[in-house]
């Protein structure tokens, strides 16, 4: 009976840790979420925008600018091609060129673009989307109550409710 017992709770103790470990593994890909092909390229020229505006770090407003650059059906449809020369030169307004910057592979996101990332990326899980978007960088950018990309993007309209609607398929 004893060696019976050992058996049975030992292969109840293997399955247990199986179980652990696909538990885990699920969740940790259920976190992984990656960027889209244009949302990659948006962030990409946002680097580009920092460092032609002489940023010591990716801002809100850089990544806008990236977005600008990309041709995502729904960014186009959001912000239309005739609007992104007047919103380049809002940008150039109220961002003056700071302390020249050398070209840094690693120029470094700004809390507020950090946050703005995390948005995109909370918005993508709420659109149940696996990768992050260009259009989820484009919310994730409409969280700030403060940041200039999401007064720029506000004078033009764009609300963070109402734009979920017209992507579709937003869900608690």
């Amino acid at each position: 009976m004893g060696n019976w017992f050992r058996l049975v709770s030992s292969v109840l103790a293997v399955l247990l840790l199986l179980v652990a470990y696909l538990w885990i593994l699920r969740s940790a890909r259920r976190r992984e979420t990656r960027f889209a092909e244009e949302a990659q390229r948006a962030i990409a020229f946002a680097r580009v925008e920092a460092e032609r505006l002489q940023s010591p770090t990716i801002e809100p407003v850089h990544l806008l600018l990236g977005l600008l650059h990309v041709p995502a059906p729904a960014i186009a449809r959001l912000l239309p091609l005739d609007s992104h020369q007047a919103i380049r030169d809002e940008v150039k307004d109220h961002v003056g060129g700071g302390a020249i910057v050398d070209y840094r592979d690693d120029l470094p996101f700004s809390d507020d673009a950090r946050l703005a990332l995390v948005a995109a990326a909370r918005e993508a899980r709420g659109f149940s989307s696996r990768q992050i978007a260009a259009e989820h960088l484009l919310l994730g950018l409409l969280h700030s109550d403060t940041s200039l990309a999401a007064l720029i993007l506000r004078e033009r309209g764009l609300r963070l409710e109402p734009l979920r609607a017209a992507i579709g398929g937003w869900q608690e």
